[in-house]
């Protein structure tokens, strides 16, 4: 498992974060590590579902890009097997084929987004900008509940 990280020049509105990159295609991760890391996230690369899964339970990630067909374990189960430990990683499901079908099923299982190979890199920087902003909009929701719990036991308590 490689790390890669970088801090782009004049992204202060992006919101940095994690991200795995699972493709059995060294080309595919190469170019996504390169091009998250230049965005400023942490990026770590896996050529195969059982390292993703692996990889998803060792720490958490805020965007996952996995590739739906891989040899050993595909990016569907993946998927299914993160939501089934509760790991809250937004998946940005991957393939080579554009089918309604892939796009339902992934969907179904809960991942975030579809991303459709070829792709372009500026759909994929628009893609994982807006799973982070979504991460950070749900991290600010969870972060205020809480204040406005102790707030409440505050003055139910006076």
């Amino acid at each position: 498992m490689r790390e890669m990280s970088a801090t782009p020049p004049d992204k202060t509105a992006v919101a940095h974060g994690t991200i795995l990159v699972a493709d059995d295609e060294e080309s595919i991760r190469w170019v996504l590590e390169r091009a998250c890391a230049k965005d400023g996230h942490t990026v770590h690369a896996v050529a195969s579902g059982r390292e993703a899964l692996a990889a998803l339970r060792e720490r958490p990630y805020d965007v996952a890009l996995v590739d739906i067909k891989m040899p050993d374990v595909s990016g569907l189960d993946v998927l299914t097997r993160a939501r089934e430990d509760r790991i809250d990683t937004l998946f940005i499901i991957m393939t080579a084929q554009n089918t309604m079908a892939n796009a339902i099923e992934a969907t179904k299982r809960g991942a975030y987004d579809y991303l459709t190979k070829p792709f372009d890199l500026d759909q994929v920087e628009l893609l994982v900008g807006r799973a982070m902003e979504l991460r950070r909009l749900t991290r600010d929701l969870e972060r205020l509940r809480g204040e406005l719990e102790q707030r409440n036991e505050l003055v139910i308590g006076r």
